[in-house]
């Protein structure tokens, strides 16, 4: 197949994607609504075709014609010439991950299902009994569908339970682990690479919202990949690079809506990248056509999840929430930026008094923000800046309320860089030939110390973390979970009575009819005290 073959499929598939997801009637909200007595009565949306292995052909479809648009011809492997450095850094990195993976893993399945995660296991147990719904329509409260669809697929495999529910987000969090090491090694070095793994491994947050059935993990993972990726490009100035950056990013936008900062960041580094000193007469015909080819594959690969805004008349967040701002606007934004410095988080999702940033964490954490203000000519250190900052705006202020811990793993990248960003300089100063031998082994030393101290503290609190979300899940989501584990025993068909008591609160009785669906299937169910 020729490249301009490759072409014509590319932009076909990402046509007739966009086009079965915005054909149907669309309901944007919740598929069962309480009416005015009380009662849910489930709503289906009779839509049979095309079928889900039609979609995702031809979403396979496009990026297979992308990759074969964008390959280069294979060069002659040269196998690095080892070194102390490189023999460590594979078993590291590989111990990172399978101590992130235990502790995601731990508990995965001990605390019932929470609020968000309730709509997205129920959207998905509606497609597993027939609920067709376009993979990127409009699904629970207006997002993507993609993440409800993911859930299915493991589902239909390991059953209608909780530890189905929460799979795909352990398998991205953990994901994100290796991805945190390729952007520290592409922005900076190997060694920034591997304590930036070493942070995310254990940080508490990442760890906990890698244990809930919530989309927000999902994305931080291709935003990774796709800022990881841009400097490489920049660098080799080759367009297939260029071409990955759009599609990583493009596909971020299937998941949460923080996502859509990563093309602004992608943007605000390009733009700053430029305007150096050294940069100003780029050789730039290869990068400037790198920059437009990544604008297109991330045009064709985000149209289907974009597209359907439109014509459903969702806010450009994509989230029905977007419509709705704070009433306190302005203690709200405060609240949004403190969050970095121990507010509490606000949300059902935390369930805990730790703060967002450990304090060895938050420490580090600061000193890297300290360098990034020194050096504003520096791409990198604008971009983070702009990460924090955004992340804190869009992430708290047009929000209904801030902090809410869970929207700021959208700042994943940025919070692991510039928590390894000091021992970066540590260690450089520790090989600076004005320090002794002696000097040089104690700055290291202390550094390494530090490293451990952080990775010690984020385990540790990730354990115990776990124990008090238990101890705070509200009487009323027990009571719940219990209630929909059995009214899922009915026979088909069967309306659920609930006799609920007074700790069954209206959070739960919004949530109740999808919990029911989650583990069986769609009933008209009807609630008394």
């Amino acid at each position: 197949m020729g490249k301009l073959a490759a072409l014509g499929v590319a932009v076909a598939c990402s046509l007739l994607l966009t086009s079965i997801t915005v054909s149907p009637p669309i309901v944007a909200g919740d598929w069962a609504r309480l009416d005015a007595v009380g009662k849910y009565i489930p709503n289906l949306i009779a839509y049979a075709w095309p079928s889900y292995e039609l979609q995702v052909s031809l979403w396979l479809g496009l990026m297979l014609a992308l990759w074969w648009l964008f390959r280069t011809p294979t060069a002659r492997h040269i196998p690095n010439i080892p070194n102390a450095a490189n023999k460590y850094t594979l078993p590291l990195l590989v111990t990172l991950i399978l101590l992130g993976f235990g502790l995601r893993l731990y508990s995965l399945n001990r605390l019932p299902l929470l609020i968000d995660e309730i709509g997205f296991a129920a959207r998905a147990a509606d497609i597993l009994h027939g609920q067709h719904i376009p993979i990127f329509a409009p699904g629970h409260n207006g997002n993507p569908s993609v993440f409800s669809w993911l859930l299915a697929g493991l589902m239909s495999v390991f059953g209608q339970n909780i530890f189905a529910a929460r799979l795909v987000s352990l398998g991205f969090g953990t994901l994100c682990i290796p991805a945190a090491y390729a952007l520290g090694r592409s922005w900076w070095s190997r060694r920034l690479g591997l304590v930036a793994a070493a942070f995310l491994a254990t940080y508490p947050a990442h760890v906990h919202f890698s244990r809930l059935a919530l989309y927000n993990i999902v994305d931080p993972f291709f935003a990774l990949l796709a800022l990881a990726l841009l400097v490489r490009a920049l660098r080799g100035g080759r367009v297939a690079a260029f071409a990955w950056v759009g599609i990583w990013a493009g596909i971020a936008q299937y998941f949460y809506h923080g996502s859509r900062l990563v093309p602004v960041l992608i943007a605000v580094y390009l733009v700053f990248h430029f305007v150096t000193a050294k940069n100003r007469n780029p050789k730039s015909t290869p990068i400037l056509k790198g920059i437009l080819v990544t604008g297109f594959t991330f045009a064709l690969v985000s149209l289907p999840r974009f597209a359907p805004m439109l014509t459903a008349n969702l806010p450009f967040t994509g989230n029905l929430e977007g419509i709705r701002l704070p009433a306190d606007f302005g203690a709200n934004a405060v609240r949004a930026f403190l969050a970095w410095v121990g507010e509490p988080d606000v949300s059902p999702f935390w369930l805990g008094r730790s703060t967002l940033l450990p304090l060895l964490a938050l420490f580090a954490a600061g000193a890297g923000l300290l360098i990034c203000l020194r050096r504003l000519r520096d791409p990198r250190s604008v971009t983070l800046l702009a990460a924090v900052l955004l992340t804190s705006l869009f992430g708290g202020v047009i929000w209904p309320a801030a902090p809410l811990y869970v929207r700021y793993m959208t700042a994943v990248p940025a919070i692991v860089l510039l928590v390894a960003l000091p021992f970066e300089y540590i260690f450089k100063r520790g090989t600076d030939v004005s320090l002794t031998a002696q000097q040089s082994a104690l700055t290291k030393r202390a550094a390494l110390l530090l490293i451990t101290l952080i990775i010690v503290q984020g385990a540790i609190l990730s354990l115990q973390h776990t124990n008090e979300a238990y101890m705070r899940v509200p009487a009323g989501l027990w009571e719940s979970d219990t209630l929909a584990r059995a009214a899922a025993q009915l026979p088909d068909g069967v309306e659920a009575r609930l006799k609920v008591s007074y700790a069954f609160g209206e959070a739960e009785r919004v949530t109740i009819a999808d919990y029911i669906a989650f583990y069986g299937q769609r009933r008209a169910v009807s609630i008394t005290k």
